[in-house]
């Protein structure tokens, strides 16, 4: 058993679920055993799971497993549940409901706003007004915690409920006498026992402690652990109990400056761990590059440096019949990546005069969500360069091959990657390229002038003019659609599931010399 390790998984997934869930069913795929492993409360976390695809028998969180809620049975829960005085008035506000009573608010009830309109939570307050507690109903449909709030408005008390209503566990939050908030969970009747652990790691690492030696999950052979978020959970995985063998998954580039990869600071995502790098069974990067950066530096310290793609090209998508290139819109651009920083829309929207200067019909569509307001960034570049009538951000999609199968071309801008889904998930679908040649992956994924063209960081009329190349010359855009399709069959299930082949043997072996 493979426990796939994360913080928490939303509805807008970053590559890091997405390569997660794709790893998940290429392991399906070939029976291999494996979990995706959360810690982060969510009242709404299985509906976010069901939208992945993630089924319940395949997910296991922190607050589930402790709340005994795992696998639970799907309950409406409507406001003909709930349990009101009749003598209390009631007014509509939007889906919700107001109660009071003697001219007082004492209840405000949250609804879905779905077809049946079920309970999202049960906000309570006393006369005066103020609030004394909310209790949250799990999608599934029992009460999941009840937050408890102090004068000041602020939660004091959080108390999280199995689905009979037996109480599992109980977070405190307390100040210091700096102010400081500190956090101390409260877990009663574990097999008969009470345990108090200062800080979600502790608790974290008492939960992969259970975990790892729970049969009815784990089975009976041997078990181990891939850290896909290092900096939120390497340190509870090294402090466990139990020593499995356990693997640091890198998703990006190791170093903030990567020119220099022996000296370079390390990324914040994976310093602690690449500080204690003795204490891995092994590091997973993403490409040959990576590979061997990672073990210029660190190989001294004797841990395996693995490498194994994150992006999974299923039997199903190589399948499928091949789009026309005729059939796609001429002219149309994508980019599909947050919108951030380091991925650089900015340098692509100061590009895009130079491509309408070319071609004035062409369109530039951005899908993704905005990582610290930097949608704002953007707009503002897209005013200046009064580029309005061609470029449109959409936000996330749930459906991104229909994006790749609709375009003529991806660009992806960026000055730092790990090894980008986009690059593979575009190709797969016969979608050209265009992407800056930077450490790591780019250069994995496209082969410079056959499915796409490589071009240099930070060179805005490079990108421009690679790109007005190619929408000039269809032949040669409809060429590189049919070698994209050919290439992406690097990343097939058995290519990817034969170098995780490697992580597994590794368990067994450590598991049979134990």
């Amino acid at each position: 058993m493979l426990f796939f390790l994360n913080d928490g998984i939303q509805e807008n997934k970053s590559g890091i679920e997405h390569a997660q869930i794709k790893r998940l069913n290429l392991f399906k795929h070939f029976q291999q055993p494996a979990k995706i492993v959360t810690r982060q409360y969510s009242n709404e976390l299985h509906l976010v799971t069901r939208h992945a695809g993630i089924a319940d028998e395949d997910f296991v969180n922190l607050f589930d497993y402790f709340q005994n809620a795992r696998l639970v049975p799907q309950k409406d829960i409507t406001i003909k549940d709930i349990q009101i005085d009749s003598d209390w008035q009631r007014k509509t506000d939007g889906n919700n409901y107001v109660y009071s009573r003697h001219g007082h608010q004492i209840l405000y009830v949250r609804r879905r706003n779905d077809a049946k309109k079920h309970i999202i939570n049960l906000q309570y307050f006393d006369h005066f007004g103020k609030l004394l507690k909310v209790k949250w109903y799990d999608v599934r449909g029992f009460i999941s915690v009840e937050q408890v709030y102090d004068w000041q408005g602020n939660i004091a008390t959080e108390n999280y409920f199995q689905p009979d209503g037996k109480l599992a566990l109980q977070l405190a939050h307390f100040k210091d006498k700096r102010d400081h908030e500190i956090k101390t969970y409260h877990l009663f009747d574990y097999h008969g026992r009470d345990y108090q652990f200062t800080g979600l790691d502790e608790l974290t690492a008492f939960f992969l402690d259970q975990l790892v030696t729970d049969q009815q999950i784990c089975g009976d052979g041997p078990v181990g652990i891939v850290v896909d978020r290092v900096y939120e959970n390497g340190w509870s995985v090294l402090h466990m109990k139990n020593r499995v063998p356990r693997y640091m998954q890198l998703h990006n580039d190791h170093v903030n400056h990567n020119e220099d990869i022996m000296h370079s600071t390390l990324n914040y995502n994976y310093e602690w761990g690449l500080r204690h790098i003795r204490d891995w069974d092994g590091v997973i990067t993403l490409t040959p590059q990576q590979q061997a950066d990672v073990q210029a530096r660190f190989g001294k310290y004797g841990v395996k440096i693995y490498r194994i793609p994150g992006p999974i090209v299923p039997a199903a998508v190589l399948d499928k019949p091949h789009i026309p290139f005729a059939k796609r819109t001429k002219g149309r651009v994508v980019m599909v990546a947050r919108l951030s920083p380091e991925k650089q829309q900015d340098q692509l929207l100061k590009a895009w005069p130079q491509v309408l200067k070319a071609i004035p019909d062409a369109k530039l569509d951005f899908w993704g969500y905005a990582n610290n307001n930097f949608d704002k960034t953007l707009n503002k570049i897209v005013k200046e360069e009064q580029i309005g009538k061609s470029v449109t951000f959409h936000g996330y999609t749930t459906d991104v091959n229909a994006v790749y199968e609709n375009a003529q071309l991806l660009i992806l801008p960026s000055r730092v990657e790990g090894l980008p889904l986009t690059l593979v998930e575009a190709q797969s679908h016969g979608l050209p390229i265009v992407a800056n040649d930077i450490k790591y992956g780019p250069a994995d994924v496209v082969i410079n002038g056959r499915d796409g063209l490589l071009t240099k960081n930070g060179d805005i009329d490079g990108l421009a003019k690679a790109i007005v190349s190619l929408l000039t010359d269809q032949k040669r855009l409809a060429q590189m659609s049919a070698n994209a399709y050919a290439d992406s069959k690097r990343y097939s299930e058995p290519s990817v599931m034969k170098l995780w082949q490697q992580i597994i043997d590794d368990v067994n072996e450590k598991e049979a010399h134990k």
